[in-house]
């Protein structure tokens, strides 16, 4: 998953509000982590460094923090999947509102 904040994590997370996350590959060109985050689970502060397609499973929706000061919502569709162009790369957190978990993969590019 993207780098990890783990110093901005730790300061302002309780651990017991960590949702899961697993890297599945991790090779030269491609990363792709598996995420499970329950209603009121935060990713944790992370850094996306490469452009990206995020597919989920079920639909959620999350709240959005990120260190450039903007925030937001965004409602994730069952079965759908999402680019994004990441351009100088970006820091942020999710935490995931309402009753269903986000539960996704995450592939991103190293290469372009």
């Amino acid at each position: 998953m993207s780098r990890k904040l783990d110093e901005k994590t730790e300061a302002e997370i309780p651990t017991d509000k960590l949702g899961h996350y697993e890297v599945l590959i991790d090779n030269a060109t491609t990363r792709i982590t598996f995420h499970r985050i329950e209603p009121g689970e935060n990713s944790g502060w992370h850094r996306h460094e490469y452009n990206y397609v995020g597919y989920h499973f079920q639909s959620s929706e999350v709240e959005i923090d990120r260190t450039d000061g903007k925030e937001g919502t965004m409602r994730s569709q069952e079965g759908v999947a999402t680019f994004y162009d990441v351009g100088d790369g970006f820091e942020h957190n999710v935490t995931v509102k309402g009753d269903s978990a986000l539960v996704a993969l995450e592939i991103e590019y190293k290469k372009p």
